[in-house]
C-alpha cells in the first residue's frame, strides 16, 4: 500500500465487514419502523449490544436504582426491561447517526462489491458425507490448508476515582483477587485456555476460534496495561442525555488507551497493522498494511453496565463495538502507509474488567463481520436463537456465566466461510425444488470437525414479494434492496453538444429510509471523473442524519411518479448520466425504481430508455425488475451434542438454577425476506431462527408464559427424551418454571404448524414443500446424527 493512500474515513467506514453481511437482498416489505442496531438488526455497530446482557444481573441492578419495582412479578419485570433496553439502544442509534459524515469513494466501492459477492446464492462447501447403515462415533479430520492468524491489540485501562482490582466478590460471577495482564492474556489467547474462578479449567477465546473454524483460523495478541485515564469514570460511562441514555464519551477512552499505549516502550503497536481490511488501495491485496490498527480491545476498570455496572452503576460503560468516527492518528506512531506518517486506529471493541471470554468472543464476532442473531428491539418473549448461538444469548452459558460459550450458529459459519474461507463449514446442499429420492446424511457433531457433514443446507425455492408493477411495459430498473449499499446505473456519451435547455423525466417509484438512505442522479461531463448531484422535482437537501449528500431523494412515493431534472447547465456539452442508491447499515426499505427515460432539449427528444430493450446503461447493482424481489430461504441442518465448545448447552445458569438444551437435530430456517429478527413485530417469523421440535408452550407458575429462551430448550429433533426443566426464581420473582414433557420428537415435517398461537414468539413459519427430516439413527456418543431427508406430495 501506497503512503497516504487513507484520508479522513468517517463513522460509516468503521462498518468493516460486520455492516456488509447479508447473503442475499435482504426485503423489508415486512418492516414497519426503523431498527435502533445497524444492519437492520443485524448488527450492533453502536455503543451499546443488548446481546451481552446479563438479565439476571441487570434486573437485580435496576431494582437497586428503582428502575424496576422491587416487588414486579415476571411480567413487569420483563415489560420494564425490554423498555429499558429500547430506550438504551435508541439513545445509542441516534448517538451514532450524529457523528455520520461523509464516506470515501473507496469504501462506497468496497461495501458494494462484498455485498455483490454475498448476495450470490451459495451452495455449502462441499464435503466427502457418507451414507451408511451403520452410524460410527465421530472421527476427527485433521485440517491440512492455511491457517490465518489474525493479532489482536489488547489495552487495559482505569479511571482516576476507580482503579483495577476494586471489584467485590458479589458484584460478580468471574471474581478474581486480581485482573493482571497474565489473567486476560490466558483469557484471550491461552493455547491450553484460562483458570476460571471455581478453579476449572475454561475455553479461551482463541482455543474458541480454533475450534469453531476447523483449525483455518486463530489470534494472538499482547495484553498492555493498566493505564489510567484522564478523568472518572462517570465521564466516559456516565449515560446521556439521562439515565435512559447512553454511555457518553466511551471514544475518548479508548484514544486515551491508545496515546498511554503509543508511550509504553514494551509495546509496538506497528506489529497490529497486517491487514488491508477495506483495500483502501484498491489493488486486491488485503494481507498488507493500510496504516490503522486491524483489530482493537479496551479493557475498561469495573462491571460493565450490561451486568449491572456494579459500584460504577448507570456510569459503568456498556460492551459494544463500534469506531472512532473517523481514523485516529495516534500520537508518537510512525507508519510508512499512514496518513501524515502516523499509525492509525478505527474499529473497536470494549469490555469490562471481569467480562468472561464469552463476550469478548461474541464482540469479536462482529469485528469478523457477524451479525447479531437476536430479537435486537425486544419486540417480544424473544426470537428463536437464545442459547444455540453465541451471537445471542449464548455468550453468557456456563455453570460462571460466560466461561461456555456456545457454538456459532451455522449461519454464522455459512457466512464466515463466505467472507474468510478457511474450514468453517462444509456439507451438502439440497435443491428442495428438486429432491424426488430420499437421502439419508451423516452429520457430526457440531463442535467436532469430523469426517462425515458439519451441517446440510436445503434450498426451498425463493420467496416471491410484489412490490410494484412497471410504469409501463414489462420491466423498470430497480436500485436492490440491502444495507450498506452503493449500486449505481451508468450511461455514457449523451450529447447535448447543440442543445439549449434540457430536462431528464422519468416515472419513479420508491420507498428509501427518511434521512439516513438516499438515491440520487447525478451527471458529469464526458471524459472526466467528477460526479455531481442534481437537483429535481423529488429531491431535497434535508440533512437531519448527516447522510445526504444534497440533492437525494428519500421517503415514500406512494406510488409512481413523474420526475424531472434540469440538464440546461450541461447545454453545449457531452454528458455521463448516473443513477445511484446508497444506503447506512441499519434498517432497508424497497428503494428505487425507474422507468420511461426520457432527455429532451429544445422540445426534441434526443436520448430515452424504456427498459424494454437493450438497455444503455452499465449496472452495478441496480438491475432490470419486473417489480418483484425475491429472497433465499433455506434450511441449515446440524447435530448439536454437549461436546467441547458446546457444553455450555448443558449449564446455562438461571436463576439458582442450571438449565440444559437438549441435544440433537437442530432445524434452522434461514428467510431473507426479513433483515430481523423483531418478532414481537411479525410473530413467527425473522431472518434466522430454530424451529422448536416441542410445541407444548411452558409457563410459569403464575400462568404467565416463559420467554422464548426457555421455551426452545427442547427445540432439537431427537431419539432420546429431553431433560426435564427445574427453574427457582423465588429468590427474586417468587416464581418457579417447570417442563415434564420430554417425549422426543423425532421427525420434522413443514407440513406441521411450528407456530404456536399461545406464543408465536418462538415459532418459525415454515413454508409447505412436502419436506421432512427424520432422525433415524445415531452413534452410541450421540456424536453422530443419522437424517433421513425426503420429499412428499
Amino acid at each position: 500500500m501506497k503512503k497516504g493512500k487513507w484520508t479522513k474515513i468517517a463513522l460509516t467506514a468503521v462498518l468493516s465487514l460486520g455492516t456488509l453481511t447479508a447473503f442475499s437482498t435482504p426485503l423489508s416489505a415486512h418492516t414497519t419502523e426503523k431498527s435502533t442496531s445497524s444492519d437492520g438488526g443485524h448488527y450492533s455497530g453502536i455503543p451499546f449490544d443488548s446481546s451481552v446482557v446479563n438479565e439476571d444481573r441487570l434486573v437485580k441492578a435496576l431494582k437497586k436504582q428503582g428502575k424496576i419495582k422491587k416487588n414486579a412479578n415476571e411480567a413487569e419485570t420483563q415489560k420494564a426491561l425490554k423498555n429499558y433496553l429500547k430506550k438504551k439502544e435508541e439513545s445509542a442509534m441516534k448517538q451514532s447517526a450524529s457523528t455520520l459524515t461523509e464516506e470515501p469513494e473507496f469504501l462506497k466501492e468496497y461495501k458494494q462489491e462484498v455485498h455483490n459477492k454475498l448476495a450470490k446464492k451459495k451452495k455449502l462447501k462441499k464435503h466427502k458425507g457418507k451414507e451408511s447403515n451403520q452410524v460410527k462415533p465421530v472421527k476427527k479430520e485433521k485440517y491440512k490448508g492455511d491457517v490465518r492468524n489474525d493479532k489482536v491489540l489488547v489495552l487495559l485501562v482505569d479511571f482516576k476515582d476507580y482503579k483495577h482490582n476494586s471489584i467485590k466478590k458479589e458484584e460478580t460471577d468471574m471474581y478474581y483477587d486480581k485482573y493482571d495482564q497474565q489473567h486476560y492474556q490466558d483469557m484471550l489467547f491461552g493455547k491450553n485456555g484460562y483458570i476460571g474462578p471455581d478453579g476449572k479449567r475454561k475455553v479461551s477465546m482463541k482455543q474458541y476460534y480454533e475450534k469453531q473454524s476447523g483449525g483455518s483460523y486463530t489470534v494472538s495478541g499482547t495484553v498492555a496495561g493498566w493505564y489510567t485515564a484522564k478523568h472518572e469514570a462517570a465521564y466516559y460511562g456516565g449515560n446521556v442525555p439521562d439515565d435512559s441514555g447512553s454511555d457518553g464519551r466511551p471514544r475518548e477512552l479508548v484514544k486515551e488507551a491508545l496515546e498511554a499505549a503509543a508511550k509504553d516502550p514494551n509495546i509496538d503497536l506497528s506489529e497490529y497493522d497486517q491487514w488491508d481490511r477495506y483495500d483502501i488501495d484498491g489493488d486486491g491485496v488485503y494481507n498488507e498494511p493500510d496504516g490503522i490498527i486491524d483489530h482493537l480491545m479496551v479493557v475498561h476498570a469495573g462491571v460493565g453496565e450490561e451486568a449491572g455496572g456494579g459500584q460504577l452503576g448507570a456510569d459503568a460503560i456498556w460492551s459494544h463495538r463500534w469506531s472512532l468516527g473517523d481514523v485516529f492518528e495516534i500520537p508518537d506512531t510512525e507508519s510508512e502507509v499512514g496518513q501524515g506518517g502516523k499509525l492509525g486506529a478505527l474499529d473497536y471493541t470494549i469490555e469490562p474488567e471481569d467480562g468472561a471470554a464469552g463476550v469478548f468472543t461474541h464482540e469479536f464476532g462482529h469485528d469478523l463481520g457477524l451479525p447479531d442473531e437476536y430479537d435486537t428491539q425486544y419486540t417480544g418473549r424473544g426470537e428463536p436463537v437464545s442459547y444455540w448461538s453465541i451471537m445471542s444469548s449464548g455468550s453468557w452459558a456456563g455453570k460462571v456465566p460466560g466461561t461456555e460459550p456456545t457454538g456459532f450458529s451455522p449461519y454464522a459459519k455459512e457466512m464466515l466461510q463466505n467472507l474468510h474461507g478457511g474450514n468453517w463449514l462444509s456439507g451438502q446442499t439440497i435443491d428442495g425444488k428438486t429432491l424426488k429420492k430420499s437421502k439419508t446424511v451423516l452429520i457430526d457433531e457440531a463442535a467436532t470437525k469430523g469426517t462425515n457433514h458439519d451441517a446440510v443446507r436445503v434450498d426451498l425455492p425463493d420467496k416471491e414479494i410484489v412490490v410494484t408493477t412497471p410504469a409501463q411495459g414489462k420491466y423498470s430498473y430497480f436500485s436492490g434492496t440491502g444495507d450498506n449499499l452503493n449500486a449505481t446505473m451508468t450511461t455514457t456519451g449523451i450529447d447535448l453538444s447543440k442543445e439549449g435547455k434540457a430536462e431528464l423525466t422519468f416515472k419513479a417509484w420508491y420507498d428509501i429510509e427518511e434521512d439516513y438512505d438516499y438515491a440520487y442522479v447525478e451527471v458529469r461531463e464526458t471524459g472526466t471523473d467528477q460526479w455531481k448531484t442534481i437537483a429535481g422535482n423529488i429531491t431535497n437537501d434535508r440533512n437531519e442524519a448527516g447522510a445526504n449528500e444534497g440533492n437525494g431523494i428519500d421517503g415514500k412515493s406512494d406510488g409512481w411518479v413523474d420526475a424531472a431534472f434540469d440538464l440546461s447547465a450541461y447545454a453545449g456539452k457531452k454528458i455521463d448520466l448516473q443513477f445511484r442508491y446508497t444506503t447506512d447499515a441499519g434498517y432497508s426499505l424497497p428503494g428505487l425504481f425507474v422507468d420511461d427515460l426520457n432527455i429532451t432539449a429544445d422540445g426534441t427528444k434526443v436520448w430515452s430508455d424504456d427498459a424494454e430493450g437493450t438497455s444503455t446503461f452499465t449496472f452495478n447493482g441496480f438491475s432490470k425488475s419486473n417489480g418483484k424481489q425475491y429472497a433465499a430461504q433455506y434450511y441449515l441442518l446440524e447435530w448439536r451434542s454437549y461436546a467441547d465448545v458446546d457444553k455450555g448447552l448443558k449449564h446455562i445458569k438461571r436463576g439458582a438454577s442450571l438449565m440444559s438444551y437438549n441435544n440433537g437435530l437442530v432445524v434452522w430456517y434461514v428467510d431473507q425476506s426479513y433483515s430481523d429478527n423483531w418478532v414481537g413485530k411479525h410473530p413467527g417469523n425473522g431472518f434466522l431462527g430454530v424451529v422448536d421440535a416441542d410445541q407444548q408452550v411452558l409457563k410459569w407458575s403464575d400462568g404467565s408464559i416463559a420467554a422464548t429462551g426457555f421455551q426452545v430448550h427442547d427445540a432439537a429433533f431427537s431419539l432420546n427424551p429431553s431433560t426435564k426443566l427445574n427453574i427457582d426464581y423465588t429468590a427474586t420473582t417468587g416464581l418457579t418454571l417447570q417442563d415434564r414433557y420430554i417425549r422426543p420428537a423425532r421427525t420434522f415435517s413443514d407440513k406441521k404448524n411450528y407456530v404456536n398461537p399461545n406464543n408465536p414468539d418462538a415459532g418459525r413459519d415454515v413454508p409447505t414443500y412436502g419436506l421432512s427430516f427424520k432422525v433415524v439413527g445415531q452413534s452410541k456418543d450421540r456424536s453422530v446424527g443419522k437424517v433421513l431427508i425426503s420429499k412428499s406430495n
